[in-house]
């Protein structure tokens, strides 16, 4: 049975640098629901931003079931022991956990902190006000198919990440010894 180790975050919590350096360090296949998601939006011609992949990834669901693109990642390898990032869906935690070992963990920073660390990234489609950061954290939890908070709430660990990259690695560290990966 594979083990998978899933990753969840609130929007600018720096998965993509938790997700790399578990993958780096410990030599973990990680794979981003997202990138699935790009390829079926490039194929249909859909931009790929926020918004047209969240409601990409809905059409998906409703024409294939909740657990599609979770099923086409575990079904597309190998490997043993991978790491998913990018889903906050309740319905996927729970195919996962009838076809693998899966370990969820949460990755968690203040609102503030987040919210700063989003203007620095200065990517396309952030939000420049902090009452729309918290918008999209509403939508997130909310009005889209993502349940962030009932996802959050069925984590096994936690990681905070409000200090620094030098913190958030020892934090990961402590939290992968926790976890018996072999």
């Amino acid at each position: 049975m594979k083990t998978v180790i899933w990753i969840i975050w609130p929007i600018a919590s720096w998965k993509d640098m938790v997700s790399k350096y578990i993958s780096d360090k410990y030599n973990i296949k990680s794979y981003q629901i997202s990138s699935e998601l790009k390829e079926i939006a490039k194929e249909e011609g859909i931009e790929s931003n926020r918004n047209n992949l969240i409601l990409l990834s809905r059409k998906l669901t409703s024409i294939h079931g909740d657990e599609y693109l979770a099923k086409k990642i575990i079904e597309s390898n190998d490997n043993e022991l991978i790491i998913i990032v990018w889903m906050r869906q309740i319905w996927q935690i729970s195919y996962l956990k009838e076809i693998s070992n899966l370990i969820l963990i949460w990755v968690n920073s203040t609102n503030r902190i987040r919210y700063n660390r989003m203007l620095t990234r200065n990517k396309w489609g952030d939000p420049l006000i902090y009452d729309e950061f918290l918008k999209i954290e509403k939508k997130d939890d909310w009005e889209w198919i993502q349940k962030i908070s009932e996802c959050m709430n069925l984590c096994d660990y936690m990681i905070v990440n409000n200090w620094t990259k030098i913190d958030l690695y020892r934090e990961i560290d402590n939290t992968i010894k926790k976890i018996d990966i072999s």
